[in-house]
């Protein structure tokens, strides 16, 4: 009998896996990676091949494994609030929830460790982490075990990777270990860890690529801005601007453009947001009939400048042009409603509900639409001698 080395991962559905691992009384072990990272490689290529890792694995768990970014990948990883790469949750087949995660590079002992914990159940290893710090155990090891369990747990962990980097000389800080918690844990411009983030960009560069790096760097980015709109933070969006105009990257005006979108929305800075939509749309999503639609859909929320909306028009025109569908004819039809041309606007909320009930889309707004035209003409008809 021939044992194949390394972990042999089940090919099939999402669905499938957690049934078989119902059906065998075995936790699913489920692996969470994108194309582009970097840790996530290792993984694959210099640990999960290995005999011990292997054996342990293929006995105890059925394993499975997806990219985010494609296929079942999105939802499942948003299923399980994946949001870093890589990411491993060991799944109860009976509930489909997770029992246990780890996060990060792991070299096959210590995966092997986390196994063992996650068939224990939840051993309560934060807590425990927890009560030795405030005890007053402020070693490294403890601050490394405290932030990795806060943040495999969803918690703030700035404060305490602070105090751990502080343990660290400079030398163990380009160590594997210390820099892929870096690459790992720095979600945004003012973590503490973003200098030294800085300082290893060449180490992160030849140990994982060019893109890695250069999506960790978007990933960071989109974080900072999301907080930045949050607190309504200009300074800080302005930061996150120049990081990412600092960072050599290859798409470095298109990712500077759609984070600026997102800000401007956010802040309901309309005209600030007509700018760089203009640009971005223009240059970089001219055959984006669904990002067309969407942002000239934005205009009919919030704008009331005429010459605005009539951009806005020409935008979901655009859009229909690429395709006619339920979604760029409402916006269409709303925009003709604002700009006063009723007539007009009835007559494409008409095709819209008639195309939202061939698509089985929510076609409720292209009905609402045409019930309020109608309302009007009727008191405008009333008013008449």
């Amino acid at each position: 009998m021939v044992i194949s080395q390394g972990i042999n991962f089940f090919h099939g559905s999402f669905d499938e896996a957690i049934s078989k691992a119902k059906a065998e009384n075995k936790l699913l072990f489920l692996d969470c990676y994108t194309s582009w990272c970097g840790p996530c490689k290792m993984l694959q290529n210099n640990v999960f091949p290995q005999e011990n890792i292997g054996a342990f694995y293929n006995q105890n768990f059925i394993c499975y494994k997806v990219d985010c970014e494609k296929g079942e990948g999105p939802s499942i990883c948003s299923r399980y609030s994946v949001n870093t790469y890589p990411t491993t949750h060991f799944i109860d087949g009976n509930t489909g929830k997770s029992v246990y995660k780890t996060m990060g590079y792991q070299v096959a002992e210590t995966l092997i460790e986390k196994g063992k914990i996650a068939m224990g159940g939840n051993s309560n290893l934060l807590r425990e982490y927890q009560t030795k710090y405030q005890n007053g155990d402020k070693s490294a090891e403890n601050l490394l075990g405290l932030v990795i369990e806060l943040a495999k747990n969803g918690q703030t962990y700035d404060a305490y990777l602070k105090e751990y980097l502080a343990t660290q000389s400079a030398e163990n800080i380009s160590g594997q270990k210390n820099a892929s918690l870096i690459f790992q844990l720095t979600s945004s411009i003012n973590s503490p860890a973003i200098g030294f983030f800085q300082e290893l960009k060449k180490y992160y560069i030849e140990t994982f690529g060019m893109e890695s790096y250069q999506k960790k760097v978007e990933q960071i980015a989109s974080l900072s801005v999301r907080e930045a709109t949050q607190k309504s933070d200009k300074s800080m969006f302005q930061s996150t601007l120049t990081f990412l105009k600092n960072n050599d990257l290859n798409r470095s005006e298109e990712v500077v453009l759609k984070e600026s979108m997102q800000f401007y929305k956010g802040t309901n800075d309309m005209l600030a947001f007509d700018k760089v939509a203009t640009k971005y749309l223009k240059s970089y999503k001219k055959n984006d009939s669904k990002l067309f639609a969407e942002v000239a859909s934005l205009y009919v929320e919030k704008v009331s400048n005429p010459t605005l909306l009539a951009k806005a028009f020409n935008w979901a025109i655009a859009s229909i042009k690429i395709e006619d569908k339920y979604y760029n004819n409402i916006v269409v039809a709303q925009l003709l409603n604002l700009q006063g041309k009723k007539s007009e606007a009835f007559d494409v909320a008409t095709h819209a509900l008639e195309l939202g009930k061939k698509e089985k889309a929510n076609y409720w707004p292209a009905q609402e639409l045409l019930n309020k035209i109608q309302i009007e003409w009727g008191k405008e008809k009333s008013k008449t001698p």
